[in-house]
């Protein structure tokens, strides 16, 4: 039997998870706190990030993620430390979806430690790596009028004075930043910053007025957007942090999409097992296929969900399964374009029944105990067809799997209503 269950409670939230779009979160794993922390070192970000420019010190791979709530890719992975010094230093870039038309908006969260003082420099560039000196999008960075704060500038190219923000941002305080590149067939491309302080609500549609707009629209425009960049100059002491880019053609995809905010799974007591979500924002959600798998790697569809399309209110979704065997879940949200991403993968176990195979890996012979009567066992292989069966009736039993080749196999134990599975391996 299964059910679907649907409930909709209206508590305004705006967080997100699932999105089609360029993700860096800086998951790179463990420092080692020597010079080999390099964001382009091949052991942390080298296969994403590469250096174009500078010869002196890399930028600096950190474990640690920068936070803002409400933004998708908040807490996540680690983040990169740039440094400003008089002398050469590492410049790198990462390689997106490349982009030639329309709208791109690239978000990234920023967190400053020394503002550089009032020569101001910039630290955060766009990038056509076809063309290697045309940066696009330059972001400066310069000391704020008052003690401990920082004003954000932009300019299209480096032929214009930059554009700042009035705004004095504290520093050593995270915030969001959001970059709109808007190709024009005019060939007159503008840039536009929307800045979010920490405390801020993330909207979920575009705000009508850009916190930053560039002033240079007759800089030359850039024929393919295809990386992000940063830069570390050699103009005053500036120090800072950025982790969680995302890049992606449409406001949603980069700020908002659909947040999982729980996803569990547990036994009804009915033979059946209930998995539960609950979404705090939905945006393009045509629904959620919910998947099951044995042994945690193939996984096959038993239901579908309707999504909620576009909500910034909490939803709560349910679905009932049929079998309180012990087993593996997630779900596959999908968009109304098709495209689709995978949740984390949950499991569930039947305490019910208790039961012991060994060895594993075994020869020819397996031995089953049981804290119930196992009334029969079934093997099965990866394709998911049954290759042994034998009937125990006993709490204890021996399989004779002398004709199998060797390979992983599933052994599914069965007392009464309850099935208890288990992977084993067989190796001559």
């Amino acid at each position: 039997m299964k059910r679907i269950l649907q409930l909709f409670v209206g508590i305004a939230l705006t967080t997100s998870i699932f999105a089609q779009t360029t993700i860096e979160n800086f998951a790179y794993g463990t420092i080692t706190g020597t010079s080999a922390d390099s964001l382009t070192n091949p052991a942390f970000g080298g296969g994403n990030w590469r250096r174009h420019s500078g010869t002196g010190g890399p930028i600096s791979y950190k474990s640690t993620s920068l936070s803002f709530p409400g933004y998708f890719s908040s807490g996540v992975g680690g983040s990169a430390e740039f440094s400003f010094n008089t002398v050469s230093r590492e410049d790198a870039n990462r390689s997106i979806t490349p982009y030639t038309s329309g709208k791109v908006y690239i978000s990234f969260l920023l967190n400053m430690s020394n503002n550089g003082g009032t020569a101001a420099d910039y630290f955060f560039h766009l990038l056509d790596t076809s063309a290697m000196t045309s940066f696009r999008g330059r972001h400066y960075i310069k000391a704020g009028s008052t003690a401990n704060t920082f004003n954000i500038g932009i300019n299209k190219g480096s032929s214009a004075t930059p554009v700042y923000s009035p705004i004095n941002y504290p520093l050593d305080t995270p915030l969001l930043v959001v970059v709109k590149y808007s190709f024009d067939p005019n060939f007159l491309d503008t840039i536009s910053t929307y800045i979010f302080p920490l405390g801020t609500t993330i909207p979920a549609t575009e705000p009508s007025t850009p916190t930053i707009v560039t002033a240079d629209v007759s800089t030359a425009d850039m024929v393919t957007l295809n990386a992000v960049a940063i830069r570390q100059g050699t103009i005053g002491s500036m120090n800072g942090r950025i982790d969680g880019i995302r890049v992606s053609n449409a406001w949603a995809n980069t700020i908002l999409s659909v947040k999982l905010t729980s996803f569990n799974a547990e036994l009804t007591g009915t033979n059946s097992t209930l998995i539960s979500w609950t979404t705090s924002t939905e945006i393009n959600n045509s629904g959620f296929e919910i998947e099951r798998s044995l042994d945690g790697e193939n996984f096959e569809m038993i239901g579908f969900v309707k999504g909620a399309g576009n909500t910034n209110v909490l939803s709560k979704y349910a679905f009932e399964y049929g079998s309180d065997e012990g087993a593996f879940y997630r779900l596959k949200q999908m968009d109304f374009d098709g495209k689709f991403n995978y949740s984390n993968i949950i499991s569930i176990t039947n305490t019910k029944g208790k039961a012991t195979t060994s060895p594993n890996p075994f020869n020819n012979q397996i031995e089953i105990n049981a804290n119930n009567i196992i009334t029969h066992a079934e093997i099965i292989d990866m394709m998911g067809k049954v290759v042994l069966s034998q009937t125990i009736n006993d709490y204890s039993g021996n399989l004779n799997a002398q004709e199998l080749r060797n390979g992983i196999y599933f052994i599914k134990l069965y007392q009464g209503e309850t099935i208890i599975t288990k992977r084993i391996i067989k190796a001559n």
